[in-house]
């Protein structure tokens, strides 16, 4: 990969106008108290709706309106649209992109399905003291989901507040574990490392059914906090496949040949997401397949390495685990890419698609079960854009999405396989 050097690049007009707007829209943002009209006993209107009782109970009941509220970082009381570069808006443009995939979600629920909703948006300001201030707020109490923080900080922060007011609150795009937080009302849309881990040795041991595996360091700090889950996992496997462990630096790229089975599927796990590691035993383990059969179970993280060769990934038959895959060719796909460029003049990044379909999961929920969609939240199984979700439920630790994919390099591209 080459690395040019750039000027500060300027945030767009269309996201600079839209940053603006919020601005207006977050100020007035503060939930309206309706005023309450009572009516003199024995008033004709009182007649009127007493001999109106028996048509209006045959009606459908009206459904609840819902309130749904989001902590997003726009952090608008320390930037200035007017001059903002790219590199300072980074948090805004994630919350930008969120909220309006969120919002045509509901809208698209409200226009089909008939929901009710109440939409409060908040700028959480990625600040502990923020919100404090705002588990203060009515908004949030009389909130029937919380959506955000989006950061761990903010989410430890909120979950103590989540479980005294004994609001379900949604962590949508961090991947920390969610015993982190110890929050039963806690509901965690992206996967842990550790679910990763899971779902890997799950296809190792399902599908590629090796003769042997190999797990390769390093020596990078980060690595174990795969490794060391890996190890675990596959503690039970090992008893009927041999399981490996060598450090690059002491082995030396040259004799990793070593220890691998000339007979039978060899699969060598790398942990690790260091460029010079990955570039020298990814090429290391290319020319070892001409003697030996190899497939490679990466790291998550490796779906945005812009470095790894597209050939020796596919020669060294390499799979990734992945939360997510947007899949361009489907006709939803399509259909959203379109309606989002229309409704904002802007292309969908991809917090856009998981603000979409976390908030059609939650929305659906809401619009069909009404105040008691809580109940449902392990029993309905959503296929969306970006992300599936099914969750599943820990009495302590709340909810956390089982759904997964396993990622292939093939013809250039990463497929889905598992």
């Amino acid at each position: 990969m080459t690395s040019v050097r750039n000027r500060q690049q300027q945030l767009s007009g269309n996201r600079k106008h839209i940053l603006f707007l919020l601005v207006l829209f977050l100020a007035a943002c503060s939930p309206k108290t309706r005023p309450t009209t009572n009516l003199p006993s024995g008033s004709g209107q009182e007649k009127k709706e007493n001999k109106q009782t028996e048509v209006v109970k045959e009606k459908k009941a009206e459904k609840p309106e819902m309130v749904v509220s989001l902590l997003l970082p726009f952090e608008l009381d320390v930037i200035n649209y007017r001059i903002a570069k790219k590199q300072d808006l980074s948090k805004a443009e994630l919350a930008i992109d969120f909220y309006q995939g969120y919002k045509m979600a509901l809208d698209s629920i409200a226009k089909t399905y008939g929901g009710k909703f109440k939409f409060q948006v908040y700028d959480s300001k990625d600040n502990i003291t923020s919100l404090s201030n705002l588990a203060n707020k009515a908004g949030i109490k009389n909130s029937d989901l919380i959506v955000g923080p989006v950061f761990p900080n903010g989410i430890k922060t909120f979950s103590e507040y989540s479980k005294s007011m004994q609001k379900l609150m949604v962590s949508p795009l961090a991947a920390t574990s969610a015993d982190s937080f110890n929050n039963p009302y806690l509901i965690s849309i992206n996967n842990s490392i550790e679910q990763h881990v899971t779902k890997a040795v799950d296809f190792i041991k399902s599908n590629l059914k090796p003769k042997k595996i190999v797990l390769i360091r390093s020596g990078q700090e980060g690595e174990y906090k795969y490794a060391v889950p890996f190890k675990k996992e596959v503690s039970e496997l090992s008893k009927l496949i041999p399981l490996s462990e060598i450090g690059i630096k002491a082995v030396g790229y040259e004799n990793v040949f070593k220890s691998l089975t000339p007979t039978g599927l060899n699969v060598i796990v790398l942990p690790s997401t260091d460029r010079n590691f990955l570039l020298s035993i990814t090429k290391e383990l290319s020319k070892l397949t001409a003697n030996f059969q190899i497939a490679v179970i990466g790291h998550p993280e490796w779906e945005k390495l812009t470095f790894l060769d597209g050939h020796i990934m596919q020669n060294i038959n390499a799979y990734i685990t992945s939360s997510s895959k947007i899949d361009y060719k489907s006709s939803a796909v399509d259909h959203f890419v379109k309606s989002y460029r229309a409704k904002f003049q802007l292309e969908p990044g991809e917090f856009a698609f998981k603000g979409f379909d976390i908030g059609f999961f939650f929305g659906g929920l809401m619009a069909e079960k009404g105040k008691d969609y809580g109940d449902f939240l392990t029993k309905e199984v959503y296929k969306g854009l970006h992300n599936n979700i099914h969750l599943v439920r820990d009495l302590k630790f709340g909810y956390s999405n089982k759904e997964l994919l396993v990622l292939k390099y093939q013809d250039f591209q990463l497929k889905r396989v598992y």
